[in-house]
């Protein structure tokens, strides 16, 4: 049994009588229902929490029958993200049956579910003040991006990543990190100052290798604007090697998460588009169709507007 994961019960009797419930649903003392424990299954960390660093605890009362089935849960308090992986936990917990009067029976526990990523309370409280302040100049910086307003993103952007740059331990804070870099590389990239965007993606897929894995498709995302800002470089090896890097990436995630297989071969189709013009400049004209003939059948769409498309 994992001791990270506990149960705290109380002792209150008075509250039953109080409330009118028969004596044997009343509640029970904190060592003997500790005793009666049989199966302790640990809750899962909801991905969400964990990428928006969640903690705390979860409380809960429990109903137990006199078989030690957990029949009904509760929740009392504790942080919203947190409950519904609690509640279902607690829901699969068993018990030696609970005796009152020599007899089993029916009672009610107070169970405290907490959740922790061991990020101390100081750290914790920084951090969320960063945060405050990153996630809505993220949508500034985004939305910018999308509009084409370049000018304005790269000052949204280049914001984004100075408050990044900020979180206390930039390990709990890697996606964010990566993100501000990217979306920064790509305002620099459109707006014509590739050098700097060149940094900002060399800074992008240096995080990618640290934190994510071939089979993730930001992983596969970053690859791809460090290939597109070396294509407009001119550094045709450069990109050659990033955009299939990217393609690999994108195939693994597709076979990685079949839920998403559908979007993440959109992301393969753009890509493939864009390394067929590459393909096509350096003389490669068999290469380029075959990458155009996949990219159709990933997304009907993915060649339109392309220049130097030869279907």
């Amino acid at each position: 049994m994992n001791r990270k994961f506990f149960i705290v019960v109380t002792c209150a009797l008075f509250c039953a009588f109080a409330s009118g419930q028969e004596p044997n649903e009343g509640f029970v003392l904190e060592g003997e229902a500790t005793r009666h424990l049989l199966e302790h299954g640990d809750p899962i960390y909801p991905a969400i929490a964990k990428a928006t660093h969640v903690q705390g605890s979860v409380l809960l009362h429990a109903d137990v029958d006199e078989h030690g089935s957990v029949t009904n849960v509760e929740v009392v308090g504790g942080p919203p993200m947190l409950r519904q992986a609690a509640l279902d936990a607690v829901r699969g917990w068993t018990y030696k049956p609970f005796a009152v009067n020599g007899q089993a029976s029916k009672v009610r526990i107070v169970v405290s579910v907490p959740f922790s990523l061991g990020i101390p309370a100081s750290t914790e409280k920084s951090d969320n003040a960063i945060g405050q302040a990153y996630f809505p100049k993220a949508d500034e910086c985004r939305a910018a991006n999308a509009k084409g307003q370049w000018a304005q993103a790269v000052v949204s952007c280049g914001d984004l990543v100075t408050i990044a740059e900020r979180f206390p331990d930039p390990s709990l804070r890697m996606n964010e990190i990566r993100g501000a870099h990217q979306d920064y590389g790509e305002a620099l990239a459109f707006s014509g100052d590739l050098p700097k965007a060149l940094d900002q993606f060399h800074r992008t897929t240096e995080n990618a290798e640290k934190s994510l894995t071939s089979k993730d498709a930001e992983y596969a995302t970053a690859y791809y604007w460090q290939a597109f800002a070396e294509h407009a470089s001119k550094m045709p090896a450069e990109a050659e090697r990033d955009y299939s890097k990217a393609e690999e990436s994108y195939r693994e995630a597709m076979a990685n998460l079949a839920d998403m297989k559908q979007i993440y071969g959109r992301y393969l189709a753009h890509t493939l588009a864009y390394h067929s013009v590459l393909a096509q400049q350096t003389g490669r004209d068999n290469q380029a169709k075959a990458m155009q003939a996949e990219a159709l059948q990933l997304d009907p769409k993915a060649l339109d507007g392309m220049k130097g498309n030869s279907q």
